[in-house]
């Protein structure tokens, strides 16, 4: 996947996030997975997504 204007690739972009707005990122990948034309963009997406899960499972559940 090329990249995308705007989209945060580290955890201190992602620290600045609220826990509804982490949440809507992890929303929009699952959407996009699912409309992905090829195993590679998957793949990406999941990758994002579990990076994404454990990124709020270490900051915003306790």
């Amino acid at each position: 996947m090329g990249k995308r204007s705007g989209v945060i690739d580290h955890e201190e972009g992602l620290a600045k996030l609220s826990l509804a707005e982490l949440d809507a990122e992890i929303a929009r990948c699952e959407m996009m997975r699912k409309i992905a034309t090829t195993a590679r963009s998957r793949k990406s997406l999941e990758s994002r997504i579990h990076w994404l899960e454990s990124f709020r499972a270490r900051h915003w559940e306790d």
